[in-house]
Parts: structure tokens; C-alpha cells; sequence
């Protein structure tokens, strides 16, 4: 097997291996790809795949992920692709009802204090400037053509009802405020206290759940823009931001603002998983999800015992990765067994929790973007809302496997997920099936994937300073650890968040540097190993053992020899 990384390069032939090549390119952010590289040992994920799959659909042409996912080079790939069947998504502007999507149902059954103060921001800074009325332009186009900005929820009779509101009740809030003579340490105290605020004025019945503000300073300007999370998640802020940067360029440009084409609205996906949450290909699911929430699984070791978890109580501990052992995380790491990046840091994380706990079976409450291709002609990969998946992972480490195992075993237990998880809410909170109230494992882990090229463009980059608080203070935490992994500034970095009343800084302290020493391990691993190992799932045969398909291969050498 050819080295990853040694790949000769093979310049693309036909038009479709081009136009492939020029969007791996501008998604991965590389000078120059040939046709025989692997998406995924250049660093693709599957957040990226999607990126992909929207702007191959903006050419009028589709490819299913899970095509991508087993045939990951340009010259394998490109007999899958396929013209766009059926009508574009409608463009007009989408108004009143839409269903609940089960990540909603999840949150409203939550029932979290203050539900109104749960949000997701990003703050730019320009260091020329914003321009006011070209923000402001750009923010009330994203508005009109991302219809799920315009929602609002109100109660009624007991039922929370989700409406778009009318393009012409939709005006932006956005706001000024001049800093200008403010010193250092004064300007960090009154964006923060400026942006507390701001995060705090949402409100989810009358709108609007998109508020900015831009803060204007010597060292030019910090633009906040606050979401509430009931109508944004990781992969709609790739599409916001993308959008923010080309159309405030056409704004300062005079010139009128176009966004690409509409996907489905979220409407429509909610629509079309209730009629999903009926059929046979979810029943078949119900099993393994319910023999997952039946597990019995110990809880995370604790400090002490805490009445209650609350946001104002959260503290987090980070650590981080090298440039250099960053890029070998998204590339070079995934030759030898064919993983994804989540593979390698769930098996990270399951190792360092198997040493913790000394407990072999750990429970992991995972988070997948969720946008799913459950059902046929419904694309969403340029589509705003909230699409995340919930489900529980049990994972099986023993002590005694070596770091190969436990690579092998994360990858299998990940790939025998049904749809990557997006069934287990629809089954919940959608289906008539019952569904077992199971244990909520009280770690959870999320990859938020890689934001540097949506954040970082020749206008604007991310902010240094604090965005204020997202989630209102007196909510309700729920985990005790809660890991969250991105990559930023060409670094992974990752963050554990815990509960102070619940453990002391320097065990978490302690288990983030075991799950770095872990990583790191896993890493130096992978590189050195030069052949590559197969596991089941590589030949869609789930129903092989591990140790089966290690006799196949010890049965194919002595024919062989």
C-alpha cells in the first residue's frame, strides 16, 4: 500500500474531475489536488463532506455522503456523481408553521431556566472596520434568505408552536457603539459587559433571535453576532459566515446582495422526518437503540456530590495542540485503519476515561450535526437551522488492549451507529414506538470541526475578546464533563467543561493532560505504522467480528505465499 502523504501526484482529466479537484481545493484549503488523494487523510471530515456536497449541488449536481465516505478519491468518486434530479428548492421566502424537530422537542422538554438566554456567537474583528450600513445590509439579506432567522416560538395550549415570520416584520437589530480613548484593559471591561447584555436580549416570542452589535475602536472594529441556538448549530454558521463575508463585499461593492441558491428550508426536513419517524427503516433501529439505553453504566467518578448543576458553577479546563501535530491529526493519522478525526479523539477520550474510571464500558452522550441522508431528494447542506444529533455511545476498552485495539474497536463500535444517530431523537421524540427513558451518560463529546477558513478571511478574523456569556448563568448544566474539541489557528484545541461544586480544577486538570498524553500516543502510533489494517465495516460487513476478519486475512497470506 502506497504511503499517505507519497501519493504521486494524478492531475485531473475530465471536466467532473476537475470541477471535484477545484472544490476539494477551496473546502480543505490546498493549492493543488490529484485525483488519487484521499479526501480524508487531507484533513476532509464529515462537516467538510458537506461543504462539499453544497457547493457540488450549487453546479447542479449531488453526491451522497456515504459514497464520498467509501470511495474517497476524485477518480473513485466521480462515476458516483450524479445531475440533480428533481426541482431546486423553492427560493421564495418561507412564513408560518413549521414542525419541531426533535433536538427542539429535547430542549423545550429541558424546560432550562431562562430559556431565552441559549445561545451561539461568533465576534469578528476588522482591523480597517466594519462598514455600518454594509453590516447592517448584509445582516438583513441573511435574514430574508435564511428563512429560519425569522423564527419565533410561542406557547399555546400547553404546545410550543414554531413560526417563521413575515419577511416584512423582520427588520435587523443592530447597533453602534462608539469606544474610541478607551485603554486596553477598559475596552476588554466594556465589550464584555456590552456583549453580556446583548447576549441576554433575545426573546423567543417575539423575535429577533439574531441580534448584533459593533464595537468601534483605534484598533479597528469587534463585531458581535448573537443566535439563539433554537435556529443555529456548528455547520449554519459555516453557511452564515460564508455568506456574511461575500455579501458584505457586494454591499461595499453597491452592489445588490446574492446569496447562492436555497437548499430545503428546515421546515420541509421537519416536515419530511415525521413522515420518516413512521417508517420501517426507523423501526428497524428501535432495537439497538433500545438495548443502548438499557445499559447499566456507572457514573463518572466525582469530588463531591452536587445538589444542583448550574451554568454559573461551570468552569473549563483547555489544552491544545502543536501546528505540526494538528496537521498529523487531520491527515496522516487516518491511513493506517481508515478513521476519521472522531475515531481517533473518542478513542483518546475512551482511553483516558477506561484509566480514570478503571470501568470498561463507558458511556459518552455524542453530538452529530445531524444533517443525515435519511431521506431521498431532501438537501439541506446549504440549509440554516438546528440539525444536531443526540445519542448515547457506549464504548468497550479494556485496560489490557493496545492502542491498535482500541483504534479498531472506537472505529467499529462508531460505524455500527444506524444513520449516525439521527434516529435515536426521532424515535424519542417523534415516533409512536416507545422508547426506553435510558441512562443520560453524564459525559458528552462534541467535534465542532474546523473554523478557520470561514472565520479568518482578507476582511475580517476572529475577535480576542470575550463574546460574553452564551447560555444565562442560572441554567441548568448538563453534564459532568462536557468535552468540546475545534480546530482554530491551525490548532486542535479542546475544552472540558465541569462543575466546580463537583470536582476540584486539578483532576479535571489531571484527565486533560492524560487525554493529551493519549492523543499524542494514538498519533505517534498511527505515523509510525506503515502497513494498513482493515477492520469490518471497510467491507460493509457488519455482522464480521474483529477476530474474524483477522482469520480472513492470516487465511488470504498463506494463499498468497
Amino acid at each position: 500500500d502506497i504511503e499517505a502523504g507519497s501519493v504521486a501526484y494524478k492531475a485531473p482529466e475530465t471536466e467532473m474531475e476537475t470541477l471535484l479537484s477545484d472544490i476539494w481545493q477551496d473546502v480543505l484549503g490546498l493549492p493543488q489536488i490529484g485525483v488519487s488523494d484521499n479526501f480524508f487523510t487531507l484533513g476532509g471530515d464529515s462537516i467538510k463532506g458537506i461543504q462539499m456536497a453544497s457547493r457540488l449541488n450549487q453546479h447542479g449536481f449531488k453526491l451522497e455522503m456515504k459514497d464520498l465516505f467509501q470511495h474517497p478519491t476524485i477518480e473513485e468518486l466521480v462515476s458516483y456523481v450524479e445531475r440533480t434530479e428533481g426541482k431546486q428548492a423553492d427560493q421564495g421566502p418561507v412564513e408560518g408553521e413549521a414542525e419541531l424537530t426533535p433536538i427542539q422537542r429535547w430542549f423545550f422538554e429541558k424546560d432550562f431556566t431562562n430559556k431565552h438566554h441559549w445561545n451561539q456567537s461568533v465576534m469578528l474583528h476588522a482591523a480597517d472596520g466594519f462598514d455600518p450600513v454594509s453590516v447592517e445590509k448584509t445582516l438583513q439579506a441573511l435574514i430574508e434568505h435564511h428563512d429560519a432567522l425569522r423564527m419565533v416560538y410561542r406557547e399555546e395550549q400547553g404546545e410550543i408552536v414554531q413560526t417563521h415570520l413575515p419577511v416584512n416584520e423582520c427588520k435587523t437589530s443592530f447597533d453602534i457603539v462608539d469606544l474610541y480613548g478607551s485603554d486596553e484593559k477598559m475596552l476588554k471591561n466594556q465589550i464584555q459587559r456590552l456583549a453580556e447584555q446583548l447576549q441576554g436580549s433575545l426573546n423567543l416570542e417575539n423575535g429577533p433571535l439574531l441580534k448584533a452589535e459593533q464595537y468601534r475602536t483605534e484598533q479597528g472594529d469587534h463585531l458581535l453576532i448573537a443566535v439563539h441556538h433554537l435556529v443555529v448549530d456548528g455547520v449554519s454558521w459555516r453557511i452564515l459566515l460564508e455568506d456574511f463575508a461575500s455579501g458584505y463585499k457586494q454591499a461595499q461593492q453597491q452592489n445588490s446582495i446574492v446569496f447562492p441558491p436555497k437548499t430545503h428550508s428546515f421546515k420541509d426536513w421537519a416536515e419530511a422526518l415525521k413522515t420518516f419517524a413512521q417508517s420501517e427503516q426507523l423501526m428497524k433501529q428501535a432495537d439497538y437503540w433500545a438495548e443502548a439505553d438499557a445499559e447499566q453504566l456507572s457514573p463518572a467518578p466525582k469530588d463531591c456530590e452536587p445538589k444542583k448543576r448550574l451554568v454559573k458553577h461551570t468552569a473549563s479546563v483547555k489544552c491544545e495542540l502543536t501546528e505540526e501535530e494538528t496537521a498529523h491529526l487531520l491527515t496522516d493519522v487516518h491511513h493506517p485503519y481508515g478513521t476519521e478525526i472522531n475515531d481517533i479523539l473518542l478513542s483518546a477520550l475512551g482511553l483516558t476515561i477506561g484509566e480514570w474510571t478503571e470501568n470498561g464500558k463507558i458511556g459518552i452522550n455524542l453530538e452529530g450535526h445531524g444533517r443525515e441522508e435519511i431521506i431521498p431528494n431532501v438537501n439541506i447542506s446549504r440549509t440554516v437551522g438546528w440539525f444536531t444529533a443526540q445519542y448515547p455511545l457506549i464504548l468497550q476498552i479494556n485496560k489490557e488492549d493496545g492502542v491498535s485495539s482500541v483504534i479498531k474497536t472506537v472505529k467499529e463500535t462508531v460505524r455500527r451507529v444506524p444513520d449516525k444517530g439521527v434516529g435515536y431523537g426521532i424515535l424519542r421524540y417523534l415516533s409512536n414506538a416507545e422508547t426506553a427513558k435510558g441512562f443520560t451518560p453524564d459525559i458528552s463529546f462534541n467535534y465542532l470541526g474546523q473554523f478557520d477558513s470561514e472565520v479568518k478571511t482578507e476582511l475580517f478574523e476572529p475577535s480576542a475578546y470575550d463574546m460574553g456569556r452564551q447560555v444565562s448563568e442560572d441554567s441548568e448544566a448538563l453534564y459532568a464533563l462536557s468535552f468540546s474539541g475545534m480546530i482554530t489557528g491551525g490548532r486542535f484545541v479542546i475544552s472540558c467543561s465541569y462543575n466546580e461544586e463537583e470536582y476540584e480544577r486539578s483532576t479535571v486538570e489531571t484527565q486533560m493532560e492524560r487525554f493529551k498524553e493519549n492523543l499524542l500516543k494514538i498519533i505517534r502510533h498511527c505515523m509510525a505504522k506503515e502497513d494498513k489494517e482493515f477492520t469490518p465495516s471497510d467491507f460493509s460487513a457488519q455482522d464480521l467480528e474483529m477476530d474474524e476478519m483477522g482469520d480472513i486475512f492470516d487465511m488470504l497470506e498463506e494463499n498468497l505465499t
